[in-house]
C-alpha cells in the first residue's frame, strides 16, 4: 500500500491506487522473499508459496485499509480533542475516507459486498 502514498506531495493523505505494485512487481517480491526464507526450495514449492502469498495479500488488504481508516479517524478526533489551532499538519479524515474507498475496493474484488 505504501507505493501508492506519496507523504511528501501537495496531496500526502491522498493514495493513488495506480501506482499499486503490478502483479510482475509483487511476484518479484514474492520470489525474492521466499528464496531468503527458504534458499533450497523446489521450483514448484516456489511457485506454490508465492501463490499462497499473492493470496493472502489479496484476502488481507481489505483489513489494511480498515484499520489505516479507523486510524485516520482517531487522530482526527484527538487532533480536535486538544484543541490545537489552526491548519491540522494532516488531513486525518480525507486519510480516512481514502483508505475506506481502499477498503470498499478490496471488498469488491473479493466480491464481498460493504
Amino acid at each position: 500500500m505504501e507505493w501508492t502514498a506519496n507523504y511528501h506531495g501537495p496531496t500526502p493523505h491522498l493514495l493513488d491506487p495506480a501506482l499499486y505494485p503490478t502483479l510482475d512487481q509483487r511476484r518479484n517480491f514474492y520470489r525474492s522473499y521466499v528464496m531468503h526464507a527458504n534458499p533450497s526450495i523446489s521450483e514448484v514449492e516456489r511457485e506454490e508459496m508465492m501463490n499462497a502469498l499473492e493470496k493472502q495479500v489479496q484476502m488481507w488488504s481489505p483489513a489494511s485499509h480498515g484499520m489505516w481508516a479507523i486510524w485516520g479517524i482517531v487522530q482526527a478526533r484527538d487532533t480536535l480533542e486538544a484543541g490545537e489551532g489552526g491548519e491540522p499538519e494532516f488531513d486525518y479524515l480525507g486519510y480516512a475516507r481514502c483508505r475506506f474507498r481502499g477498503f470498499q475496493r478490496g471488498l469488491k474484488d473479493l466480491n464481498l459486498s460493504v
